[in-house]
């Protein structure tokens, strides 16, 4: 975890008390013994938004969940990750006075596991929730009933990570769920790491030799999304329609997922040895292997502009998929030094 003194809270970093030590199997926080949906009544749910340099998506974000959600019980941590281009005063400015939402901040950007985990970490210890909802800066929430709906699905069904569906702009293309079951394996992550390496190092060519306007389009200039797919049967297929039913042990987007307490049981959020990419896959991996459910519900939903933060930094086509390849490649190493500790 990260050490003390990086971080800042919207009114004193005083205030925190928790932010000075780690928090480990759920050390330092307060354990109910009874859950409070075993005994009828309905808890906090809280959301946490993570930002990088795009404040107004995550102001937008925030905002779409406080013009919605009918749930009388929610709370708000918007994570600034380090922007440093004013995003967390920004921030403070726009939801002065709105005691739900709490802004807190890194004083160097920790990459999406840690950034989340810093937020993860701040609503457990302040708020003790249901269900905590992680939400990238580009997703708005439209569904009223979105938190109501999650102790119902809960009720229903038991999870520890739930994903709804996704869609995106346009409403056409659905994100949820990436895969209806992906088996890890070392042989599986070696070819990833190799694919993956060979990707980046192609587009870096591509960049150096000027030739992205022959294998990329006029300039090499973004276009558009791309199209969303899913994996059935180790097949990618068009996610250009809704899966009405529930499904467990699936694979889900990292862009909007939703933990409940069964997960803290556990673990106490994403695997931060990776800095970009990839974390939705170790979560996954690491969930199976713990015996954790994993539940993708149409019964919830939001839409994700997809990508918002990568094309802020990287507007040029080519050195977005660098970006993206270079930084996957990094991730799969450590994904896969970390499989050899459960598949030996």
């Amino acid at each position: 975890m990260p050490e003390a003194g990086i971080f800042t809270k919207t009114q004193s970093a005083a205030e925190w008390s928790g932010a000075r030590r780690k928090i480990a199997g759920g050390a330092g926080i307060p354990e109910r013994d009874i859950s409070r949906r075993e005994t009828g009544k309905m808890g906090s749910v809280c959301f946490v938004i993570l930002n990088y340099r795009t404040f107004r998506e995550a102001a937008a974000c925030a905002r779409s969940v406080l013009d919605t959600q009918t749930y009388p019980d929610i709370r708000i941590v918007i994570v600034d990750n380090g922007s440093a281009n004013g995003s967390a005063e920004k921030l403070r400015e726009q939801f002065a006075g709105e005691e739900r939402v709490h802004v807190i901040a890194a004083e160097r950007n920790l990459g999406f596991a840690q950034g989340n985990n810093l937020g993860i970490r701040y609503v457990r210890e302040h708020f003790s929730p249901e269900f905590i909802v992680v939400a990238n800066s580009d997703i708005l929430f439209s569904q009223r009933d979105y938190c109501e709906q999650l102790f119902r699905i809960y009720r229903d069904r038991p999870f520890a990570i739930l994903g709804g569906d996704i869609v995106d702009a346009t409403g056409t293309q659905h994100f949820n769920p990436v895969a209806r079951e992906r088996r890890y394996t070392l042989k599986y992550m070696r070819r990833q790491v190799l694919v993956s390496r060979a990707k980046a190092v192609a587009f870096s060519m591509i960049k150096s030799f000027h030739l992205s306007g022959l294998f990329l389009g006029r300039s090499g200039e973004r276009t558009g999304g791309n199209q969303a797919t899913r994996e059935v049967e180790g097949k990618s297929v068009a996610a250009d329609s809704r899966i009405e039913e529930e499904l467990t042990g699936v694979l889900l987007h990292g862009c909007c997922l939703v933990f409940s307490q069964d997960f803290f049981r556990e673990m106490d959020g994403f695997y931060e040895k990776t800095f970009l990419y990839a974390e939705e896959e170790i979560l996954y991996y690491l969930a199976l292997k713990k015996g954790l459910v994993t539940l993708y519900s149409p019964r919830v939903g939001c839409m994700h502009k997809e990508a918002v933060t990568t094309n802020t930094i990287r507007k040029d086509l080519c050195d977005a998929k660098i970006f993206y390849f270079s930084h996957i490649t990094k991730s799969y190493r450590i994904f896969l030094k970390l499989m050899k500790e459960y598949e030996r």
